[in-house]
This record gives C-alpha cells, sequence and structure tokens, in this order.
C-alpha cells in the first residue's frame, strides 16, 4: 500500500529569492526576512528642474563626443561643410529620429527586464513619456544597474558599430540619435548613481515614481 503524501508534501514550493550559490536573484516575492529601507522620489520637484538643466547640457556634451569619435571612426567628417550636415537636419528627420530613438531606449530596457525576470515586460507610451517595467519584480543592485544603462551601451555600441559603413549624412543622423539617447538618459543615471550608492547584497523594485529598496533585516 503506497503511503498518501502528506499535505506539507504536497504543497507547491514557494519561489526562492536566494539560489544554491547563495546570491540573490530576481524575484516576484519579497523574501519574509527583507524590508523596505530607502526610496528614490523621481517626482521631487528639485529632481525634476535638476534633471531637465542636466539633460540640455548633456546634449552638448555627448554631441561634441559622439562627434569626435564619429571622426575617428570616418575621417571624411573633418571635410563635412557645416551647411550640409544642417541640411540633414530638417525637422522631420529630427522628429523622426527622436521617435525611434525613444522607441528603441525602452525596447532595451525591456529586453534586460525579460533577461532577468523570464517574463514579458510592460511597454507603454502616453503624451509625456515612453516607458519599460517590469511590475512586482524586485531585482538585484547588479541586474537593476545593468537595465538601467542598457540603453546607453546597446545603442551606443550599435552606433559606432554602423558608422563606417554608412554615407557620411546617415552618420550625422546617428551622431544625433546617440546624443538624443545619452542626454535622454539622464533619469536612468540618476537612477543608477543612487542604486551604486545602496549596499551590494539589497533587492530593487520601480515603482513607477519611485524606487524601493530593500534589505535583510538585522535578526534574519
Amino acid at each position: 500500500m503506497t503511503d498518501l503524501p502528506s499535505p506539507a508534501d504536497s504543497a507547491s514550493p514557494e519561489p526562492q529569492s536566494v539560489p544554491k550559490n547563495g546570491r540573490l536573484q530576481a524575484t516576484k516575492t519579497l523574501p519574509a526576512n527583507f524590508t523596505r529601507f530607502h526610496s528614490l522620489d523621481l517626482t521631487n520637484r528639485n529632481l525634476i528642474i535638476g534633471m531637465n538643466v542636466t539633460g540640455v547640457l548633456l546634449l552638448f556634451v555627448f554631441g561634441w563626443l559622439f562627434w569626435g569619435m564619429a571622426a575617428l571612426l570616418t575621417p571624411q567628417l573633418f571635410l563635412l561643410q557645416l551647411q550640409i550636415f544642417f541640411s540633414a537636419m530638417r525637422i522631420s528627420t529630427v522628429l523622426i529620429i527622436i521617435g525611434l530613438v525613444v522607441l528603441l531606449h525602452e525596447l532595451c530596457h525591456a529586453l534586460l527586464f525579460w533577461l532577468f525576470s523570464r517574463e514579458r515586460p510592460q511597454i507603454g507610451f502616453n503624451l509625456l513619456y515612453a516607458y519599460a517595467a517590469a511590475p512586482n519584480w524586485y531585482f538585484t543592485r547588479r541586474q537593476f544597474v545593468l537595465i538601467g544603462l542598457a540603453p546607453v551601451l546597446l545603442l551606443t555600441l550599435a552606433g559606432f558599430l554602423a558608422m563606417p559603413w554608412v554615407s557620411v549624412v546617415t552618420t550625422s543622423h546617428l551622431v544625433l540619435a546617440l546624443t538624443v539617447n545619452a542626454a535622454g538618459a539622464i533619469g536612468d543615471f540618476i537612477v543608477v548613481i543612487w542604486a551604486l550608492g545602496q549596499p551590494a547584497d539589497i533587492l530593487l523594485r520601480d515603482e513607477g515614481t519611485a524606487v524601493a529598496a530593500y534589505k535583510k533585516t538585522r535578526d534574519a
């Protein structure tokens, strides 16, 4: 006669946030011994003003940096006359480039969300901004930093790899796209810097208008 399994044996195991190697991993269930201890409010008025001012300044900084890199990769840019560059920057072209950059930027975030959670992330748009999110997921600090930096790292690398193979006019479009992407990532940079200032063994959750940090309680 076969013994029937006890209720404890038949119960489905709860998701684990700490694998066998002892390292934290992304989880949808906050461990019982973790508690919220800090948060970054992204709606803070002073922070928003600072982000906007810094973002404008970064347009010039990254524009200069990426144009210099483009000139090194494609030496013919040294001979490019200024009027040719500006003639390639029609308003319609600029708007299309900005729209594509916004879409690709959020897709990069979404790709990293999926890689770490293996769950389809949410991507949305409204009149003010676009976003990618993984609701109810808690990520390690390392994962959160990579998610935040993904658009700048991936799109910048892709742009530099493409420059030697495209025309001078297309290169100017790439420089604009890379500049808008990097300068527009000021919010990501702030979140990453804040996250790096927290302890390494924490979990982070994107709550939309804030980022919350969770750590182990002392008596765990």
